[in-house]
């Protein structure tokens, strides 16, 4: 079964592989930003103005990035997140606008994503419905490959619209399952950041 599984999700890559970076990236394919690269301007209570920068959560295995690429089409897969874009001119795979709500794979989403709280301390990412975009690049390294991975989501509370969506930060917990299931299709432990 699981052979069956893997052919058709290599051929559905296979598919979207001619998908241009413009998709994974958001931005030209001259540009030189990574596809887990994101930029933010944050504004203080006291009108400062910074600039911030997110490069997602890298991992690394031993395993040459060919082996890699396979074992991240598939992990997505393996976690719930069938690629919509994968590039090998940029080694990027992404999926977009993942629609969740409540409890995501059995995990609730107020694990997996900061949110903000509620008047009385409750999560707001339980209240709601989470946007999630979730992107991968991989890299050559002295050890084998790095995978570094970024999820950016927005929450549109309940009984809120598009207009009044916030943004959320990642706890972290998607990208080690991602990275624990591209781990197990390569057969090896995770060698860390």
């Amino acid at each position: 079964m699981r052979m069956l599984a893997d052919t058709l999700l290599r051929r559905r890559v296979a598919r979207l592989t001619v998908i241009g970076c413009v998709a994974i990236t958001g931005a030209a394919c001259a540009s030189t930003q990574s596809a887990t690269e994101e930029h933010h301007n944050v504004v203080d209570a006291g009108r400062n103005v910074y600039r911030e920068q997110d490069n997602g959560v890298s991992t690394s295995f031993a395993a040459p990035r060919s082996d890699v690429w396979r074992a991240v089409v598939g992990a997505y897969s393996d976690i719930g997140l069938l690629p919509d874009a994968a590039d090998t001119s940029i080694w990027a795979v992404s999926r977009s606008k993942v629609v969740m709500r409540n409890v995501y794979n059995g995990t609730r989403l107020s694990r997996l994503f900061s949110c903000g709280e509620t008047a009385t301390g409750g999560s707001l990412a339980d209240n709601g419905q989470v946007i999630a975009n979730v992107r991968s690049q991989l890299a050559s390294s002295a050890t084998g490959t790095r995978v570094a991975t970024l999820v950016d989501a927005w929450l549109i509370p309940d009984g809120g619209t598009s207009s009044n969506a916030l943004h959320c930060g990642s706890t972290g917990l998607l990208e080690a399952q991602l990275s624990k299931a591209i781990a197990t299709r390569l057969g090896q432990p995770r060698q860390g950041s």
